[in-house]
């Protein structure tokens, strides 16, 4: 019999989510997405930066398509509108990153 893949890695999805959508909203600095980013991707997040307001509404949805790669989704609210965020994060090098990350408008 096979043995079973061990687990992920913990992932603290509503941690990462909140960073990005705090540096997208102009209330922590850019700087942060060098912690939770691949590079190409920190930078064209951070091109996106301007002042409003976004709130997570529910616990981010993780699914783990592989151990090392989790597939994230949840639920916002920015301004008067309800939005969709989605995402993908690999673990590497011991930490989990953000390979990409899109809010649905």
């Amino acid at each position: 019999m096979p043995v079973p893949e061990p687990p992920p890695p913990a992932l603290d999805a509503a941690r990462l989510v909140a960073v990005v959508l705090e540096v997208l909203d102009g209330r922590r600095a850019g700087r942060l997405l060098r912690h939770v980013a691949v590079p190409g991707l920190a930078a064209r997040l951070g091109s996106l930066v301007r002042s409003r307001t976004t709130r997570m509404l529910r616990v981010p949805r993780v699914c783990h398509p592989s151990r090392f790669v989790a597939e994230i989704s949840v639920t916002v609210r920015r301004d008067e509108r309800v939005l969709a965020v989605a995402a993908r994060a690999e673990h590497r090098n011991g930490r989990w990153w953000f390979t990409a990350f899109t809010v649905l408008e």
